[in-house]
């Protein structure tokens, strides 16, 4: 079929603009270069869509399934969902599973369900396509779908949903509640993820069916974007996807739509562990192809898109009604819920919240908008789009959702075409139609403890119809796949030539006042990150003052240089800047990303930050209130509560243990945050800039906007680390948790030391993906838990080996032991090189992420500062897989040793506590609202 070429991708380059005196001018609407792209269609009816990019090092393969939840099959809830795992598995020609192959080229593989598709997405080094292009082949035809893949996947899937769902404080708003209560005739009312008891019901014969059914290439998008030429893709395609036969049979579907809703409704709904009520208002959505969609994604940026948002202005800044509001505004094609999720302020009425709430959505359908406050959010939003255009990944995902949702891979550009073009009175007659107030569905959510006696009103009525929803999947007709005998098996192709991947040069000079200044000109995308470093952080915290550095660090962003909270965030906002103020360990760092175009404007408000910030008393007592609503919710999470409790036995006796509690929030003045910034100044501090400036522009910039810095303190100095103390056990009770967290923590030294690099290895041997000890030994071969794995986090005095997982309350005791012989394995059963050399490649494929996107990048450059790294290392890191001598790993090895490691296990500890104390009998038992500071 002949190919219809809509555009070729522009990639712009941006001169920098004198940086101006005084506030910045309002911004004209931010270009965001169209994504150009290839389509045809395949004769077995497979639909192809290819974006090239010959400067890239690497190529997505994402493949769109038009099959998600509203086809589960009827009393079977979950299928879709199933499905996304078990195409990971074996097939004719992998026996060693899909996910095993990928992971063995280096490439990222993932997956998920929505409404109305799945996505199969797998990215890495360009010279792997044609094998990427070959597994998705035989994932389609080849599936081998047998009882054991399919009960320990159904496993998984039950623990997936007890994480999302049950262990989660509020995790049944968006998975149960919302779906249960916005729709009643639609296949989207139907509990997100679907039931276990459903899942239960299914046997072998019905998993196979399903497949045939719509696994199949009249019903996918392959979407594929990287450095590749388009005839030889052609070629690859055809071979390996073309030749799939297309079934005669229809597609099964649901089609029962959803009439208007004509009368509003109110739930008041009740959950284990919540910390603080929410209030929820929710309408449907307008469908993928309407027009409004483009108004509602603005009309959601009004309302809540960051703290100069109308509803975080006004419920949780100005009136202190809450303590968070976000919304749930998530791509359907017929049109899901549009949610407004307000989490209280301790101590508030719900009517009281509500009663706000409904001022602002009375205003906003019948109040003027402003002109510069819809271009502000509108810049924010287009600024969003553009940075989510940097990698291959991002763009792949962005074609091949327009194409799956619309049938048009071009809508997403036309998307943001349409809210260029939307007026004031566009947006206000849009919420006019969006949000009627008889169609409004409000849920009230509390702690189960304030329900009614024998209330059942937030189960919803229609339960019985629900269940009967659903679609009717005929048997399968082709004979199951199976594993073919060794010497019948087709060989995946080749790699192709190798692109080499760019590291970008990396310059480091000093200003004239000391400021360190570190470029990396990364990325031909209109695009800039400024990330300035400021020793100190939260190590550095006065004794008692725990969580100084982060209320400083949320302050200075909290208004500046005559700017109010409000209107500093709105600026940034006009600007499509984004800016995020974090209190790391060591260092407090503040990442500013915008459009190139807008880089020096967005910088000047960066430098008001730093060096002009009002840090109002008021805005103190607002985000003390903030931090405490945040310790609220951790105590009441299993995983959050873990990671707190994991931190202070790992870093026992040094600054790294101290936690934030309501005792030390509560002590912290505005005079004690005028202090600590007081302590920030230049010699001691980094900034780094990537993106698209160029050496020489990053330098001017940075002198305009930093050269006149001084400090009147002395640097803040490195804090000695002690010794590691002996390993601890710690247990948490949260009395009708869902499930526990399990974690295992290892205190490792500096960055430097010469155990670093057999160190990183054996984290990924361990625990580095689907493929590694912990995930195989407790995801796949048990199905105890939804994931396993492990990271390394590391500070200039040392760091951390985390391993964690989450799993049904019953089974805690063996996650810890499991988690524990993974680690003990390394002494004894060590891979082979072959298999050392394919972690290497998985570690580098990791490493390699971090030069794709102009902020992660500077985020990873500020992990090297930070650490004292020399900044030379990450051309190495970055070029590719670094050896790992055998010594190395040795070291590794004694370091990780099962007897260095601290416990923690966090849940409803009466459920395992005593076969855990036969297993450790000198246990550290704790309450979640106890855990302190050093």
């Amino acid at each position: 079929m002949k190919r219809l070429r809509i555009a070729s991708v522009a990639l712009l380059m941006v001169p920098v603009p004198a940086l101006a005196d005084g506030p910045p001018t309002p911004a004209p609407a931010i270009a965001v270069p169209p994504i150009g792209f290839t389509q045809r269609t395949l004769p077995n009816g497979l639909r192809l869509i290819a974006s090239r990019d010959p400067k890239a090092a690497s190529a997505a393969v994402y493949v769109f399934y038009d099959v998600g939840q509203r086809d589960d099959p009827v009393r079977r809830g979950g299928f879709a969902h199933l499905f996304e795992h078990l195409m990971f598995k074996t097939t004719r020609n992998l026996p060693q599973g899909a996910q095993s192959y990928m992971t063995s080229l280096g490439l990222r593989a993932n997956a998920s369900t929505l409404w109305d598709f799945t996505i199969y997405n797998m990215s890495g080094p360009a010279d792997q396509l044609e094998r990427m292009l070959w597994i998705e082949g035989e994932r389609m035809r080849n599936l081998v779908i047998d009882e054991p893949a399919y009960v320990s996947e159904r496993n998984v899937v039950k623990e997936e949903l007890r994480q999302r769902i049950f262990t989660q404080p509020y995790g049944r708003i968006l998975y149960t509640l919302i779906p249960g209560f916005a729709f009643s005739t639609h296949p989207y009312a139907r509990p997100i993820g679907g039931t276990a008891a459903d899942l239960d019901r299914a046997g072998l014969a019905e998993v196979r069916a399903f497949h045939e059914a719509y696994y199949r290439p009249d019903n996918a998008i392959v979407v594929v974007v990287g450095n590749f030429d388009p005839a030889t893709l052609d070629r690859w395609a055809d071979r390996h996807l073309g030749g799939i036969p297309r079934p005669t049979a229809a597609i099964p579907r649901d089609t029962r739509d959803e009439a208007p809703r004509t009368a509003p409704a109110t739930v008041d709904a009740y959950a284990p562990n919540v910390p603080l009520p929410a209030l929820i208002a929710a309408w449907r959505a307008p469908a993928a192809r309407d027009p409004d969609r483009a108004a509602l994604l603005l009309i959601d940026a009004l309302l809540t898109g960051g703290p100069a948002a109308r509803l975080n202005r006004v419920l949780a800044n100005e009136k202190k009604l809450a303590s968070s509001v976000i919304s749930y505004n998530l791509p359907a094609r017929d049109g899901y819920a549009y949610a407004l999720f307000v989490t209280l302020a301790d101590g508030v009425k719900l009517a009281d919240t509500q009663a706000a709430l409904d001022a602002e959505l009375d205003r906003l359908r019948t109040a003027p908008l402003d002109q510069a406050e819809l271009d502000r959010v509108r810049n924010a939003i287009l600024g969003s789009a553009l940075a989510g255009r940097e990698t291959v990944d991002g763009r792949a995902y962005a074609l091949g959702e327009a194409a799956i949702l619309t049938g048009s891979a071009a809508s997403d550009d036309a998307l943001l075409s349409a809210i260029r073009a939307m007026t004031p009175a566009d947006v206000r007659q849009a919420a006019v139609r969006l949000f009627p107030a008889e169609r409004r569905v409000t849920i009230r959510y509390q702690d189960e403890k304030a329900r009614p006696a024998g209330y059942v009103g937030d189960r919803p009525a229609n339960a019985a119809a629900v269940d009967a929803m659903g679609t009717v999947v005929p048997p399968a007709m082709r004979p199951p796949a199976t594993i073919a005998a060794e010497g019948e098996r087709e060989t995946a192709p080749s790699a192709g030539i190798a692109v080499a991947r760019s590291v970008p040069a990396i310059l480091d000079r000093r200003l004239p006042n000391g400021l360190r200044l570190v470029t990396a000109r990364s990325s031909d995308l209109p695009l800039a990150t400024l990330e300035l470093i400021v020793p100190g952080g939260d190590a550095a915290d006065p004794d008692g003052r725990a969580g100084l550095a982060d209320i400083t660090a949320a302050l200075v962003m909290r208004g500046a240089a005559g700017r109010d909270a409000a209107g500093f965030t709105s600026a940034l906002d006009a600007l499509g800047a984004s800016l995020v103020a974090t209190a790391q360990p060591d260092a407090t760092t503040l990442r500013l990303t915008a459009p190139t175009t807008n880089i020096a404007a967005a910088g000047a408000l960066l430098a008001d930050a730093v060096l002009r910030p009002i840090l109002a008393p008021a805005e103190l007592d607002s985000e003390r209130k903030k931090q405490l609503a945040a310790l609220q919710l951790a105590q009441k999470h299993p995983m959050q509560t873990g990671l707190r409790a994991l931190q202070q036995a790992v870093f026992a006796g040094t600054p790294y243990a101290s936690l934030p509690t309501p005792q030390s929030l509560g002590t912290i003045s505005a005079s004690d945050v005028r202090a600590s910034h007081a302590a920030w100044r230049p010699d001691g501090a980094t900034l780094i800039v990537t993106g698209s400036l160029s050496g020489v522009e990053a330098e001017a910039l940075a002198s305009r906007l930093f050269g006149g810095w001084r400090g009147d303190k002395a640097p803040v100095a490195r804090t000695p680390i002690p010794t590691a103390t002996g390993p601890r056990i710690v247990a948490v009770d949260l009395p009708g948790a869902g499930q526990s967290a399990v974690l295992a923590g290892y205190r490792l030294p500096p960055r430097g030391d010469a155990a670093f690099r057999g160190v990183e290895l054996a984290s990924v041997i361990v625990g580095g993906g689907s493929q590694a000890w912990l995930s195989q030994e407790i995801r796949q071969k048990r199905g105890l838990s939804y994931g396993a794995g492990s990271e390394i986090t590391m500070r200039a005095g040392g760091g951390q080996l985390l391993a964690a997982s989450q799993t049904k309350n019953e089974s805690a005791p063996e996650v810890v032991d499991l988690i524990l012989a993974q680690f003990g394995r390394l002494a004894t059963d060590m891979p082979a090189p072959a298999q050392r050399d394919e972690r290497a490649r998985f570690l580098a494929n990791m490493r390699a992420t971090q030069s794709e996107r102009t902020a992660s990048l500077a985020d990873y450059l500020a992990t090297l500062v930070i650490t004292g790294t020399p900044l030379t290392e990450a051309t190495r890191e970055l070029s590719g897989p670094i050896a790992v001598t055998d010594a190395q790993l040795a070291r590794a090895t004694a370091l990780l040793a099962p007897s260095n490691a601290d416990i923690v296990v966090v849940g409803d500890a009466k459920q395992w506590i005593d076969t855990l104390r036969k297993r450790f009998p000198v246990i550290e038992f704790v309450s979640s609202n106890t855990l302190t500071t050093n």
